[in-house]
Protein backbone atom coordinates (compact mmCIF):
# COMPACT_ATOMS: atom_id res chain seq x y z
CA UNK A 1 0.00 0.00 0.00
CA UNK A 2 1.37 3.69 -0.29
CA UNK A 3 3.23 5.38 2.70
CA UNK A 4 0.29 6.73 4.79
CA UNK A 5 -2.65 5.12 3.91
CA UNK A 6 -4.17 2.77 6.38
CA UNK A 7 -1.20 4.70 8.56
CA UNK A 8 -2.94 7.68 8.46
CA UNK A 9 -6.30 6.57 10.35
CA UNK A 10 -3.80 5.16 13.33
CA UNK A 11 -0.83 7.84 13.50
CA UNK A 12 -1.92 9.36 16.03
CA UNK A 13 -2.62 6.37 18.36
CA UNK A 14 0.84 4.82 17.43
CA UNK A 15 2.90 8.11 17.31
CA UNK A 16 1.59 9.12 20.79
CA UNK A 17 5.07 10.19 21.86
CA UNK A 18 5.79 12.79 19.32
CA UNK A 19 7.10 15.77 21.23
CA UNK A 20 4.99 18.42 18.97
CA UNK A 21 4.54 20.67 21.93
CA UNK A 22 8.55 20.62 22.24
CA UNK A 23 8.70 21.39 18.72
CA UNK A 24 6.11 24.11 18.63
CA UNK A 25 7.51 25.93 21.85
CA UNK A 26 11.56 25.80 20.23
CA UNK A 27 10.37 26.92 16.92
CA UNK A 28 7.37 29.35 17.56
CA UNK A 29 10.31 30.66 20.07
CA UNK A 30 12.71 31.21 17.32
CA UNK A 31 10.56 32.61 15.05
CA UNK A 32 9.78 35.23 17.53
CA UNK A 33 13.16 36.24 18.32
CA UNK A 34 13.58 36.47 14.48
CA UNK A 35 10.87 38.99 14.61
CA UNK A 36 8.19 36.47 13.17
CA UNK A 37 5.90 36.44 15.68
CA UNK A 38 3.14 36.51 13.91
CA UNK A 39 1.18 36.45 10.43
CA UNK A 40 1.16 33.42 7.25
CA UNK A 41 2.82 30.36 8.35
CA UNK A 42 3.56 27.70 5.26
CA UNK A 43 4.03 23.85 6.64
CA UNK A 44 5.86 20.68 4.92
CA UNK A 45 4.31 17.55 5.52
CA UNK A 46 1.50 18.83 8.21
CA UNK A 47 0.34 15.16 8.26
CA UNK A 48 -2.63 14.93 10.96
CA UNK A 49 -2.11 18.18 11.45
CA UNK A 50 -1.03 18.42 15.41
CA UNK A 51 1.61 20.76 15.15
CA UNK A 52 -0.72 22.69 12.62
CA UNK A 53 -2.85 23.51 15.57
CA UNK A 54 -0.38 24.36 17.87
CA UNK A 55 1.67 26.68 15.34
CA UNK A 56 -1.96 28.59 14.86
CA UNK A 57 -2.79 28.61 18.75
CA UNK A 58 0.25 30.27 18.79
CA UNK A 59 -0.80 33.28 16.62
CA UNK A 60 0.05 31.91 13.04
CA UNK A 61 -1.98 31.57 10.56
CA UNK A 62 -1.33 28.04 9.14
CA UNK A 63 -0.90 26.68 5.21
CA UNK A 64 -0.38 22.72 5.92
CA UNK A 65 0.62 21.16 2.96
CA UNK A 66 0.97 17.16 2.02
CA UNK A 67 1.35 14.78 -0.26
CA UNK A 68 -1.05 12.23 1.33
CA UNK A 69 -4.90 12.54 1.51
CA UNK A 70 -5.69 10.13 3.81
CA UNK A 71 -3.31 12.32 6.30
CA UNK A 72 -5.04 15.65 5.39
CA UNK A 73 -8.32 14.20 6.09
CA UNK A 74 -7.62 13.37 9.56
CA UNK A 75 -6.15 16.88 9.82
CA UNK A 76 -9.41 18.09 8.91
CA UNK A 77 -10.81 16.45 11.28
CA UNK A 78 -8.33 17.87 14.05
CA UNK A 79 -9.08 21.24 12.97
CA UNK A 80 -12.81 21.20 12.13
CA UNK A 81 -14.24 23.43 15.05
CA UNK A 82 -11.15 24.17 16.70
CA UNK A 83 -11.82 28.18 15.84
CA UNK A 84 -8.17 28.52 14.19
CA UNK A 85 -7.33 29.58 10.66
CA UNK A 86 -5.60 26.66 8.86
CA UNK A 87 -5.92 26.10 5.41
CA UNK A 88 -4.65 22.72 3.88
CA UNK A 89 -3.78 21.55 0.56
CA UNK A 90 -2.74 18.10 -1.13
CA UNK A 91 0.24 19.27 -2.95
CA UNK A 92 3.88 17.85 -3.32
CA UNK A 93 6.54 20.02 -1.51
CA UNK A 94 8.67 19.31 -4.86
CA UNK A 95 6.06 20.69 -6.72
CA UNK A 96 4.36 23.32 -4.72
CA UNK A 97 2.26 26.31 -5.89
CA UNK A 98 0.70 29.10 -4.20
CA UNK A 99 -0.47 32.49 -4.72
CA UNK A 100 0.08 33.47 -1.22
CA UNK A 101 3.33 35.00 0.60
CA UNK A 102 4.61 33.42 3.70
CA UNK A 103 6.35 34.75 6.47
CA UNK A 104 8.17 31.67 6.93
CA UNK A 105 8.15 27.97 6.56
CA UNK A 106 8.38 25.05 8.66
CA UNK A 107 8.94 21.57 8.49
CA UNK A 108 8.99 18.92 11.32
CA UNK A 109 9.09 15.15 12.23
CA UNK A 110 12.03 14.85 9.25
CA UNK A 111 9.58 15.13 6.49
CA UNK A 112 12.24 16.28 4.35
CA UNK A 113 13.85 13.20 4.79
CA UNK A 114 11.30 11.33 2.28
CA UNK A 115 12.49 13.23 -0.35
CA UNK A 116 14.83 10.83 -2.24
CA UNK A 117 17.97 13.04 -3.85
CA UNK A 118 19.58 16.24 -3.92
CA UNK A 119 17.41 16.96 -6.94
CA UNK A 120 14.03 16.35 -4.88
CA UNK A 121 15.45 18.79 -2.69
CA UNK A 122 16.22 21.78 -4.50
CA UNK A 123 13.18 21.39 -6.32
CA UNK A 124 11.16 21.66 -2.59
CA UNK A 125 13.89 24.46 -1.97
CA UNK A 126 13.04 26.19 -4.74
CA UNK A 127 9.53 25.96 -4.14
CA UNK A 128 9.70 26.99 -0.37
CA UNK A 129 11.81 30.03 -1.77
CA UNK A 130 9.46 31.53 -4.05
CA UNK A 131 6.33 31.13 -1.40
CA UNK A 132 8.43 33.26 1.53
CA UNK A 133 8.44 36.82 0.97
CA UNK A 134 12.01 38.66 1.40
CA UNK A 135 13.50 37.77 4.30
CA UNK A 136 11.97 34.84 5.07
CA UNK A 137 12.46 32.00 7.55
CA UNK A 138 12.58 28.05 6.78
CA UNK A 139 13.20 26.38 9.79
CA UNK A 140 13.24 22.41 9.22
CA UNK A 141 14.55 19.19 10.92
CA UNK A 142 16.21 16.32 9.09
CA UNK A 143 16.98 13.09 10.63
CA UNK A 144 20.97 12.09 11.08
CA UNK A 145 22.87 9.55 8.63
CA UNK A 146 23.98 8.51 12.14
CA UNK A 147 20.42 7.70 13.37
CA UNK A 148 19.48 5.55 10.10
CA UNK A 149 22.73 3.45 10.55
CA UNK A 150 22.14 2.72 14.33
CA UNK A 151 18.61 1.81 13.01
CA UNK A 152 19.98 -0.98 11.04
CA UNK A 153 17.69 -3.68 10.43
CA UNK A 154 15.83 -3.40 13.96
CA UNK A 155 12.76 -4.42 14.38
CA UNK A 156 9.91 -2.70 16.67
CA UNK A 157 6.69 -3.44 17.58
CA UNK A 158 3.68 -1.38 19.75
CA UNK A 159 0.29 -2.46 20.83
CA UNK A 160 -2.60 -0.10 21.58
CA UNK A 161 -6.64 -0.49 22.04
CA UNK A 162 -6.60 0.05 18.11
CA UNK A 163 -4.42 -2.93 17.44
CA UNK A 164 -0.66 -3.06 17.12
CA UNK A 165 2.07 -2.99 14.55
CA UNK A 166 5.13 -4.36 13.46
CA UNK A 167 8.14 -2.20 12.15
CA UNK A 168 10.92 -3.35 10.38
CA UNK A 169 13.83 -1.10 8.91
CA UNK A 170 16.50 -1.82 6.30
CA UNK A 171 19.02 0.86 5.73
CA UNK A 172 20.79 1.00 2.39
CA UNK A 173 24.72 2.92 3.47
CA UNK A 174 25.76 3.31 -0.40
CA UNK A 175 22.27 4.97 -1.30
CA UNK A 176 21.68 6.36 2.35
CA UNK A 177 18.24 5.25 1.77
CA UNK A 178 16.29 3.39 4.96
CA UNK A 179 13.05 1.32 4.35
CA UNK A 180 10.51 1.24 6.88
CA UNK A 181 8.35 -1.67 6.22
CA UNK A 182 4.94 -1.55 8.67
CA UNK A 183 2.73 -4.31 8.84
CA UNK A 184 -0.41 -3.58 10.82
CA UNK A 185 -2.65 -5.69 12.87
CA UNK A 186 -6.02 -3.70 13.03
CA UNK A 187 -9.07 -4.51 14.91
CA UNK A 188 -11.98 -4.90 13.10
CA UNK A 189 -15.89 -6.34 13.69
CA UNK A 190 -16.42 -9.58 15.91
CA UNK A 191 -13.08 -9.26 17.73
CA UNK A 192 -11.20 -9.69 13.99
CA UNK A 193 -7.81 -8.44 13.26
CA UNK A 194 -6.96 -7.43 9.44
CA UNK A 195 -3.43 -7.18 8.41
CA UNK A 196 -2.29 -4.31 6.24
CA UNK A 197 1.18 -3.28 4.85
CA UNK A 198 3.08 -0.08 4.22
CA UNK A 199 6.60 0.82 2.76
CA UNK A 200 7.85 3.91 3.11
CA UNK A 201 11.60 4.77 2.50
CA UNK A 202 13.82 8.27 3.81
CA UNK A 203 17.03 9.45 2.45
CA UNK A 204 19.74 10.48 5.13
CA UNK A 205 21.38 13.71 3.40
CA UNK A 206 24.17 15.18 4.00
CA UNK A 207 25.17 18.76 5.55
CA UNK A 208 27.10 19.52 2.70
CA UNK A 209 24.34 18.11 0.07
CA UNK A 210 21.57 20.64 1.98
CA UNK A 211 23.79 23.61 2.38
CA UNK A 212 25.01 22.83 -1.64
CA UNK A 213 20.76 22.89 -2.66
CA UNK A 214 19.63 25.90 0.13
CA UNK A 215 23.31 28.19 -1.80
CA UNK A 216 21.43 27.09 -4.79
CA UNK A 217 18.32 27.52 -4.55
CA UNK A 218 18.60 31.41 -3.13
CA UNK A 219 18.51 31.10 0.36
CA UNK A 220 21.18 32.33 3.16
CA UNK A 221 21.82 29.77 5.59
CA UNK A 222 21.66 30.85 9.22
CA UNK A 223 22.59 28.05 11.18
CA UNK A 224 22.55 24.34 11.80
CA UNK A 225 21.50 23.54 15.14
CA UNK A 226 20.87 20.49 18.05
CA UNK A 227 17.24 19.65 19.43
CA UNK A 228 17.36 23.20 21.32
CA UNK A 229 17.35 25.61 18.35
CA UNK A 230 20.92 27.28 19.61
CA UNK A 231 23.33 24.82 19.88
CA UNK A 232 25.99 23.02 18.23
CA UNK A 233 24.49 19.97 15.82
CA UNK A 234 25.04 16.77 17.46
CA UNK A 235 25.41 14.25 14.16
CA UNK A 236 25.04 11.15 16.51
CA UNK A 237 21.25 12.46 17.46
CA UNK A 238 18.60 11.87 15.72
CA UNK A 239 17.77 14.78 14.39
CA UNK A 240 19.49 18.46 13.23
CA UNK A 241 17.76 21.48 12.70
CA UNK A 242 18.42 24.20 9.79
CA UNK A 243 17.35 27.90 9.54
CA UNK A 244 17.60 29.18 6.20
CA UNK A 245 17.14 32.85 5.15
CA UNK A 246 15.43 33.66 1.91
CA UNK A 247 17.48 36.16 -0.10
Amino acid sequence: MRAYSIFAKVYDKFMAEIPYELWADMIGGCLKERGVADGELLELGCGTGSFTLLMAQRGYSVTGIDSSPDMLKQAKRRLSGSGREVRFGLQDMRALETDSVYRAAVSVCDSINYLRDCFDLRSAFECVHKALEKGGLFIFDMKTESFYKELGSTVYTDETDVGSYIWENDYDGELRDNAYYITFYLKSLFGLYRRYTEEHVQHAFTDGEVRECAAKSGFGFLGVYGMDLKSPPDWSAQRVYYILERI
